[in-house]
């Protein structure tokens, strides 16, 4: 008897001492939008629907976007943060923590974009938190243009070890459209922004903060306001106005609009006429018989000059002596006409 008296007592001790508090599971579960731990840039995609899964080691949260693509599959961001999660989700499965390879992205496009061959670019390129991979493709048939972006933030191993920096983000974009370019959907990895953070001194992913530029705080290194351009340079770099100003392009291009081709001069260029030397007439019949016959100066001759204008002829002639006829007598006896008859 004294014996079950210790048992029961026992067993209601040990019911006082249980707190009997809700376990939250780690099932995928829909939150609100603006408790997303990721956004899209502005005036991009909205979003439309957060679904959030806890793990032991992180939270994964997929933000599932606005899409307009003709194809199948849905546009995301998906965000994993690792870190010290709640008590609550303590026995809940585990997130692997491997760093993502080409090869698990080459696994994930193929389920992703089943009729689109995708590749991966080459290039490096970063944003503002740090190198991030993507690959690109089109599909013909429907004309959409997707882009698979991936990228892991965490501290480098030697912050790690000095300084303890703990955590790691994932992030994976998907997004599809109809008619878009390379560059626009390329914009969503450049300046989509992670919003979350875990309330740990040790968990820092992002590594300690850039130191600020040499020229800050210095003498004698100014630092312009953004757009001021040359106009706010010192005299000494300022550019030499002296000169006679340029003129723009555009006023080059005004002008040879509005300006238009002088007229061309017509002149009427008439042909050059050679000098002809024109005989003088036999003066025999108005001259006495047996006179002998002198031929006259050639008579000036007038030839057109290229004016229009009458010009009389420099080719010299044939220079002769005048011939004066005699005078005619009268016809009588006693006329000296009547002897020498």
């Amino acid at each position: 008897m004294p014996g079950m008296l210790l048992a029961l007592s026992a067993a209601a001790m040990s019911g006082c001492t249980q707190t009997g508090g809700l376990k939250q599971s780690s099932a995928p579960t829909e939150i609100a939008a603006e408790k997303a731990l990721a956004f899209p840039p502005p005036g991009g995609p909205a979003i439309v629907s957060v679904i959030e899964r806890n793990f032991s080691n992180a939270v994964q949260q997929d933000i599932i976007l606005a899409t307009d693509a003709r194809g199948r599959g849905q546009n995301y961001i998906q965000v994993r943060y690792f870190g010290p999660t709640a008590t609550a989700f303590d026995g809940a499965s585990r997130l692997p923590t491997r760093i993502m390879t080409t090869a698990q992205a080459v696994g994930e496009m193929r389920s992703e974009f089943p009729t689109i061959r995708m590749s991966i670019s080459p290039s490096f390129v970063q944003n503002n938190y740090g190198a991030f991979a993507y690959a690109y493709g089109t599909n013909e048939s429907s004309g959409d243009a997707c882009l698979y972006g991936w990228q892991q933030i965490k501290a480098s191993d030697n912050l790690v070890r000095t300084f303890r920096y703990l955590g790691m983000i994932q992030t994976r974009v998907r997004i599809c459209q109809t008619g878009a370019s390379r560059d626009a959907l390329l914009s969503m990895m450049y300046h989509y922004t992670l919003t979350g953070a875990f309330d740990s001194v040790a968990w820092n992913p992002y590594g300690n903060v850039p130191p600020l530029d040499p020229a800050v705080g210095q003498l004698g290194r100014p630092i312009y306001a953004a757009g001021a351009g040359a106009r706010l340079l010192p005299p000494s770099e300022a550019p030499d106005l002296s000169g006679p100003a340029p003129v723009r392009p555009a006023l080059r291009r005004l002008e040879r609009q509005n300006t238009r081709p002088a007229a061309t001069r017509v002149e009427n260029i008439r042909p050059s006429v050679p000098s002809v030397a024109i005989p003088a007439p036999n003066m025999s019949a108005n001259g006495p018989a047996g006179a002998p016959q002198t031929p006259m100066a050639p008579r000036p001759v007038s030839l057109p000059s290229e004016d229009g204008a009458a010009r009389p002829s420099t080719t010299p002639g044939p220079q002769a002596a005048p011939v004066i006829p005699s005078v005619p007598c009268a016809v009588s006896q006693s006329s000296a006409c009547t002897r020498n008859m």
